[in-house]
């Protein structure tokens, strides 16, 4: 029996530390200050994802992106890469899909290509905020 508390209060410990890691957004360094090895390693990752993926998401989704209709479509994360190179967490700090706000599907969709991942040594063990997506200075 004490065992069973033992394991359930230290798993609990553990899930409190890491909400509260994510919930102090803060103290996070945006991309940009990262080292520059790791900045060039993620801005390459970043393009190829805008280039490919983020492409494929807005025709899935019908997006024409404009100063018309449609002036953005973006995510604000913190992203913690563990020591494998998985993301072990995100959380979205602010986003707009076309200014409307982002279902959980649509930003799952966003994610999905992050999740499956695997990153490369200079970015692991490392969290940091970052844009996904675009807007437009209309």
């Amino acid at each position: 029996m004490k065992k069973i508390i033992f394991v359930f209060t230290f798993l609990f410990a553990a899930t409190m530390v890491s909400a509260q890691e994510v919930q102090s957004t803060e103290s996070v360094p945006e991309d940009y200050k990262l080292t520059d090895v790791q900045y060039a390693t993620w801005k390459t990752i970043s393009t190829n994802w805008l280039s490919d993926d983020f492409e494929k998401i807005k025709f899935e989704n019908k997006i024409n992106i404009n100063c018309k209709s449609c002036y953005g479509v973006y995510m604000d994360v913190v992203i913690k890469i563990n020591g494998s190179g998985k993301l072990e967490y995100y959380k979205v700090i602010n986003g707009k899909n076309c200014g409307a706000a982002f279902t959980k599907q649509f930003e799952m969709r966003m994610m999905r290509s992050f999740l499956k991942f695997e990153y490369p040594p200079e970015l692991r063990n490392v969290i940091f905020k970052t844009r996904l997506g675009t807007i437009l200075k209309c």
